[in-house]
């Protein structure tokens, strides 16, 4: 499987069939990705504090999203692309992240995720089809640690 953003050592792939262990590595053609948290934030301000806030994280839903280039036969983006036009249940598969910690452990995230906002064609008529999709959690990621890698 290949890497994105090597410094972290992170490796993503998608699920692409629902009956079986398929998973397909989001690489090739991908040369971007952006975590976003999207965060619940409740604030508090106490007395106590002087007019400074307190704040508790009570929520979230994570996304990540995936920019690059089309690579036709990936089966990766065959699969994220086939599904821009349908809805609902037929946007779901599962994600999984790697990605090495700061004591060089793996930490593995797998989720149930939705595809969302799929752009398959953009950009010149001389250039490479720029493309972008958001994986967006359902609910909260199983995490699980290996030993060092």
């Amino acid at each position: 499987m290949g890497r994105l953003l090597t410094m972290y050592g992170i490796e993503a792939s998608i699920k692409t069939a629902a009956e079986e262990e398929t998973w397909a590595p989001l690489d090739d053609g991908f040369d971007n990705v952006a975590e976003a948290l999207n965060e619940t934030v409740q604030q508090y301000y106490f007395l106590k504090d002087k007019g400074f806030a307190r704040n508790h994280v009570t929520g979230m839903a994570p996304a990540f999203t995936l920019t690059g280039r089309r690579v036709i036969g990936d089966p990766a983006q065959d699969f994220i692309f086939a599904a821009k036009y349908k809805l609902d249940s037929n946007r779901q598969t599962q994600f999984k992240l790697t990605y090495l910690d700061s004591s060089n452990k793996a930490v593995t995230l797998t989720c149930d995720v939705t595809l969302c906002n799929i752009q398959e064609w953009s950009g010149a008529a001389t250039d490479d089809s720029a493309i972008s999709v958001e994986i967006r959690f359902d609910g909260a990621p199983e995490v699980s640690t290996s030993p060092t890698v």
